[in-house]
């Protein structure tokens, strides 16, 4: 999730937890704090691009090493506020349980959490929420904002906040479950069997979702709002094969992209180059993680060191979800 959301979940349990211990807001700012260590991985050295996409959320987010550096950050903070010292689980248990939770709530994300390493080098992505979306944050800022006053009534905030913010990441795992009925079924109207499909949700809300089937060498974007009556729905068949041989020094790149993405990858021609891209994250031409690997001689391509290409923007793209999600025939070109 994004960063202020990282923060206001962390500062809402330290509210929560030590609000009476120390103050509301002391809590809050500690806690928060906290939730925002793992993140700093994006500051560590990485040998390229691709590298440094692929390891993101790795054992930083791990729940193991967030076990083994609570004692850690437990003992640092008592020296920074002697109360803390004398409830001491108490305090070590917040130090863990944000930690944890910021992990978790990453997994609900589509970009994926290792969070077993170094047991398991699998992402674990339950792909239910977008990266920001203000249903899930709002509480927590309201509840964050009245322990930052030092209000009385912050840690009964808190607790409310994070049933509703909880109950909120439940309800997006309902919501997929009725559009995935509803990508099948338009699936199953295009006569299209997917060798895979994953269910992946739009920007900022839990009502318009989009399902990206792997066929061979194309993938299919369905885009269904748990509004929709009809079975069927436009289907948008892409490509994902760009007619060159992966050259040898890409078969490194292309690997790590495959396995971190559980093969939702493709490949296309772009400004004379071969492209790699992360299919779960963006719809075409918006690839959030999109990677020039190679260069075209041809019909066959020489690997270069890999670039990160910037995302382009279409301002028109929010205001096509907002109508979607109403509307079952809202046009849409890909």
């Amino acid at each position: 999730m994004d960063s202020l959301t990282q923060f206001v979940l962390g500062a809402t349990i330290g509210s929560l937890t030590l609000g009476t211990t120390i103050s509301p807001r002391r809590a809050a700012i500690l806690g928060g704090l906290v939730a925002t260590l793992p993140d700093l991985d994006v500051l560590l050295p990485a040998a390229g691009p691709i590298e440094a996409f692929v390891t993101h959320r790795g054992f930083s987010h791990s729940v193991i090493v967030h076990t083994l550096v609570t004692p850690v950050f437990g003992l640092l903070v008592e020296r920074i506020d002697p109360r803390l010292a004398a409830r001491r689980w108490l305090t070590w248990g917040m130090i863990w349980l944000v930690l944890v939770t910021h992990a978790l709530l990453d997994c609900f994300t589509t970009y994926g959490t290792r969070i077993l390493w170094p047991l398991s080098d699998t992402a674990v992505s339950w792909s239910s929420i977008f990266i920001i979306d203000p249903h899930y944050t709002l509480p927590l800022l309201v509840a964050v904002i009245m322990a930052l006053a030092d209000r009385s009534s912050a840690r009964r905030a808190a607790g409310i906040a994070l049933v509703l913010s909880t109950a909120y990441l439940g309800w997006t795992q309902a919501a997929k479950r009725i559009a995935a009925a509803k990508v099948d079924s338009a699936l199953q109207a295009a006569g299209i069997v997917p060798e895979r499909l994953m269910m992946i949700p739009m920007p900022f809300n839990s009502l318009l979702w989009r399902g990206l089937a792997i066929n061979g060498d194309t993938y299919v974007n369905v885009y269904r709002s748990i509004l929709d009556r009809e079975p069927a729905a436009a289907v948008f068949v892409h490509s994902r094969a760009a007619g060159v041989p992966i050259p040898p020094g890409a078969e490194g790149a292309v690997a790590a992209v495959a396995t971190f993405t559980g093969g939702f990858h493709g490949f296309e021609r772009a400004d004379n180059g071969l492209v790699l891209s992360d299919l779960r994250l963006g719809v075409p031409p918006n690839h959030v993680f999109s990677f020039r690997i190679a260069r075209l001689e041809g019909d066959s391509a020489v690997a270069e060191p890999p670039v990160r290409l910037p995302r382009p923007y279409r301002s028109e793209a929010l205001g096509w979800i907002w109508q979607r999600i109403f509307d079952e025939n809202a046009p849409r070109r890909e």
